[in-house]
């Protein structure tokens, strides 16, 4: 599968914009709306008629809507009187963004514009973090590569939500800064590893067609792993090398939702195969358990 971005939305006009949320809000039979309802229910997202417009009340303001209160009139302890409420009804010591949404009064964008980031509220409510720091880059994009694939299309931010995404879009904007930098990030990493991949094949083939054995030919080969366990990176290479298809059937999950997809070892470990790239291929979960540690030329 190919993944390339859509085009930014520059050049849609004022009007295509207001429309779209005059659509939203007779849809959901209101008198104005919030980023959070234009985000489920509008064509584009709430952040980018942010940045076209200035801010989301100018752009209630001209579509003619009416404008809600201003989170920055909300006085800063009202808003963690509120979260410290919500954390009782629960009967929790933290609360996540989409637990206030659907208990607090007012949106979770409200308490992180009065008081900076979502962590701040959380401190001064006296409530613990609910992020995991541990996630890395790769974990992040993977979680990408498979919503792109379930979706068939480019995820967009109102997308990224359970049961659909691992993370939601605040946890890439909090990381990249908006949802389209993560994005721009991701192709970035996805072009890097097919130069990663070409940068392999290039170097088998000169291995082949040397006849001279060098001190280089000696050495161990660059994608030779020490560990005879695939890592998350490698794994992710040698699915997307195989276009994220069983190499044996032809299944895939973007066909048959709820296919499981794993690397397999062409050789066998059991019978000297290697952890590196030209030995693992992709299979679905039916043929990888039917081939067992069987090689393929039995």
């Amino acid at each position: 599968m190919k993944f390339e971005l859509e085009p930014y939305h520059r050049n849609i006009s004022d009007d295509s914009f207001l429309n779209d949320m005059r659509k939203v809000a007779s849809k959901l039979g209101k008198a104005t709306i919030t980023t959070n309802d234009y985000n489920k229910e509008g064509e584009y997202c709430s952040s980018t008629i942010i940045r076209h417009f200035g801010s989301w009340f100018i752009a209630l303001e001209k579509a003619g809507l009416e404008k809600s209160r201003s989170p920055l009139n909300i006085p800063v302890d009202e808003c963690i009187l509120d979260l410290v409420n919500v954390a009782k009804k629960l009967r929790k010591n933290s609360v996540t963004q989409k637990e206030y949404r659907l208990n607090g009064k007012y949106s979770p964008q409200t308490l992180i514009k009065r008081l900076g980031t979502w962590f701040n509220a959380l401190e001064k409510a006296g409530l613990k973090r609910t992020r995991n720091f541990g996630i890395t880059d790769y974990e992040y994009f993977l979680n990408i590569e498979q919503v792109w694939r379930k979706l068939g299309r480019q995820p967009h931010y109102s997308d990224m939500r359970k049961p659909l995404s691992k993370y939601c879009g605040g946890a890439y904007e909090y990381r990249w800064g908006s949802w389209r930098k993560a994005l721009e990030a991701f192709i970035a990493f996805i072009n890097e590893e097919d130069k990663y991949i070409s940068n392999i094949k290039q170097k088998m083939v000169e291995n082949s067609n040397d006849h001279a054995i060098t001190d280089i030919d000696k050495k161990e080969p660059c994608c030779k792993k020490v560990t005879r366990t695939i890592s998350v990176r490698l794994r992710f290479i040698v699915m997307k090398r195989d276009s994220f298809k069983c190499r044996l059937c032809g299944a895939s999950p973007a066909l048959k939702p709820g296919l499981v997809l794993h690397v397999d070892h062409i050789k066998p470990l059991s019978k000297g195969g290697d952890t590196v790239l030209e030995n693992l291929q992709t299979l679905c979960d039916k043929c990888n358990i039917g081939k067992s540690d069987l090689p393929l030329d039995f």
